[in-house]
């Protein structure tokens, strides 16, 4: 068993040509955990908090999830839990489904209500300008460790977010690290394999 080395290993100070902005675009894509063929998962060789690949088991895919506004995905946030022996990190994801209709509900917000889930989120903030890996900091893994579990699912008739739809909350706890993104050698490149995880299954 070896030495965990918990340092700071770099300076703490503000990258002024990548500026950090707040937020997250519209689009994102949720995946039932089980369906992740975690047998061809791999990392980068030398940062272990990127993934470089991430396929699905045959004849499975990813799913859109949508929340538009000038704020989707309120209250996404990764926050520290303080362990007895170590402390790990807890990730929330948030979206609304703004739809109340049979097939929703038998599909989407019962599947919610018990799956476990990793849903990949694409940063407004993604470091396109930075001489080595840019774009590195577009797309964010959240529920890849313990997966994503139902923490709120709310129907409110008359609330005024969600219009009459659902506010949904998963979470994700005893994370070992505090963020898991997504890069496969550019920006483009890692849409691209984003894009085919939502790709019909054949």
């Amino acid at each position: 068993m070896g030495v965990c080395d918990y340092m700071v290993k770099k300076d703490i100070q503000l990258d002024c040509d990548n500026p950090i902005v707040p937020g997250v675009e519209q689009g994102g894509v949720i995946i039932n955990r089980k369906d992740i063929d975690f047998t061809t998962v791999a990392f980068n060789a030398t940062r272990k908090n990127v993934i470089e690949t991430l396929a699905l088991k045959e004849g499975k895919k990813g799913y859109k999830v949508v929340v538009l506004g000038s704020t989707p995905f309120t209250g996404t946030n990764t926050a520290l839990a303080v362990g007895t022996y170590r402390n790990t990190f807890t990730n929330t994801v948030n979206m609304v489904v703004l739809a109340n209709d049979p097939d929703v509900c038998a599909d989407v917000i019962d599947g919610l209500a018990n799956g476990e889930f990793v849903v990949i989120l694409e940063n407004k903030a993604k470091s396109l300008d930075k001489e080595e890996n840019p774009g590195d900091s577009a797309y964010q893994i959240y529920g890849y460790y313990q997966g994503l579990k139902a923490a709120e699912l709310s129907n409110d008739k008359y609330s005024e977010e969600t219009e009459g739809g659902w506010a949904v909350s998963l979470q994700e706890t005893k994370v070992p690290k505090s963020a898991l993104f997504y890069y496969k050698t550019s920006y483009e490149t890692t849409k691209a394999a984003v894009d085919a995880l939502v790709a019909e299954s054949v």
